[in-house]
């Protein structure tokens, strides 16, 4: 078994090993292995700059690893949601669980996607068929969920936005934590994977979940 002692810093590939500044890695950290083989919180960061950003320009000063910044907001993230359910806080109108409640199943199966993606996709080829229908997966989960919602009378424009916002949170706030914690990431590279996923997410939960709306006020009127 391999163990990794962690140490914030950039790794740096030389010919006789990887090291995060003068401190000599056991073995160099691997990026395309299921999330089983990765160690919790790896050294450093592997090939800093190197992963293609979509969203966010290059830049060099953020691309760092940092558990006082990551784990906060994360921590932040996690707790809000407890205390939306724990104090049932209404956002437009509705709570957590009067949101969740119809399509908790519809969540799972996301959940579970991502999962999926990361014990085995990761082994995959970028192309392959297997990970394209993941995606198609996810996304569709979304659709449904915007649909079901929809034939609430109550549900408004704005929930369908906060609809958007939780499953940007569950499927991209899991992947990103993924990321960061086993495979090495840095933050600045997380959060334009996370900013890019949400804007997939957001159009198609706005997109479609204010065209049922709209059919649905013109059914009524």
């Amino acid at each position: 078994m391999t163990y990794f002692a962690y140490v914030s810093g950039k790794i740096e590939v030389h010919k006789d090993g990887c090291y995060v500044g003068s401190q000599k890695l056991s073995e160099c950290p691997k990026t395309n292995q299921s999330l089983f083989n990765q160690p919790f919180l790896q050294s450093g960061v592997f090939a800093p700059g190197s992963s293609n950003l979509d969203v966010l320009p290059p830049n060099p000063a953020l691309d760092i690893r940092n558990d006082l910044v990551f784990v906060p907001i994360s921590l932040a993230v996690a707790l809000a949601l407890v205390g939306l359910a724990i104090f049932k806080i209404k956002v437009f109108g509705m709570t957590l669980a009067e949101y969740l409640r119809p399509i908790w199943y519809f969540v799972l199966v996301a959940v579970a996607t991502v999962f999926w993606q990361y014990l085995v996709g990761v082994n995959l080829e970028g192309n392959s068929i297997q990970l394209r229908i993941s995606l198609w997966v996810w996304e569709a989960m979304i659709l449904v969920s915007a649909y079901k919602l929809s034939k609430i009378p109550r549900f408004s424009y704005g929930n369908v936005l906060f609809l958007g916002i939780l499953y940007s949170l569950f499927i991209h706030g899991l992947k990103v934590s993924i990321r960061y914690f086993f495979y090495a990431k840095t933050l600045w590279y997380v959060l334009d994977r996370f900013l890019y996923g949400s804007l997939l997410v957001m159009a198609i939960a706005v997109g479609l979940g204010s065209i049922l709306i709209l059919i649905r006020d013109r059914k009524l009127k």
